[in-house]
């Protein structure tokens, strides 16, 4: 295992949590879209 900075092991953990967080985002986003198709009555409306 090589040495790596306090700095790059902090940059990549913020990446991984921000990804992580992204997809779980997305898949509520999605599921509130899917939930908002079914009550709507005409066109499509972004969740706000």
């Amino acid at each position: 295992m090589k040495e790596i900075s306090l700095w790059e092991w902090l940059l990549r953990a913020s990446g991984k949590i921000a990804a992580v967080s992204g997809v779980i985002g997305l898949l509520v986003w999605l599921t509130w879209v899917m939930l908002d198709v079914k009550n709507m009555q005409s066109g499509f409306t972004l969740p706000y």
